[in-house]
């Protein structure tokens, strides 16, 4: 197994067990907090689709996005100075194009600022929604605190 499906591998569980902690995997959620709790409030969806997204949007973003916004979203990632504009820090920095899990998602659907590249046609739709929904987690997670 390779490094990065090594951390994919690694990244879903995380995933998984956070989601699971935190009402995930159809149970209720009776004021829990944290991501999925967060995620499924603050966006309208019920505990086990945000559960599954998560993790969906974890493997995407392990294989797609990390390469560039780092491993868990910091804008660290390997090619990270190779490139014009430092790809987005999702934990701390503003978004200029919006925040919510519709502005994210049109944001890898379409790209922005000839650096990030549009993933229509290379991500099927469901690949868009749930990594959209990740990012938009990370900011919910954010804003909570």
């Amino acid at each position: 197994m390779t490094g990065r499906a090594l951390f994919a591998a690694a990244l879903i569980g995380w995933v998984a067990a956070v989601s699971l902690a935190c009402g995930g995997g159809g149970a209720p959620l009776r004021g829990d907090s944290g991501p999925a709790a967060s995620c499924a409030s603050r966006l309208g969806l019920p505990s086990s689709e945000a559960s599954a997204r998560l993790i969906e949007g974890a493997r995407v973003f392990g294989e797609r996005c990390s390469p560039c916004h780092g491993e868990q979203g910091f804008g660290d990632g390997v090619l990270a100075d190779l490139l014009p504009l430092r790809p987005r820090n999702y934990h701390a920095e503003r978004f200029r194009w919006g925040t919510s899990w519709r502005d994210i998602e049109r944001t890898v659907r379409l790209g922005r600022s000839d650096v990030m590249p549009s993933f229509e046609g290379a991500l099927e739709d469901p690949e868009i929604r749930s990594v959209a929904f990740l990012v938009a987690c990370w900011v919910a997670q954010r804003e909570a605190e």
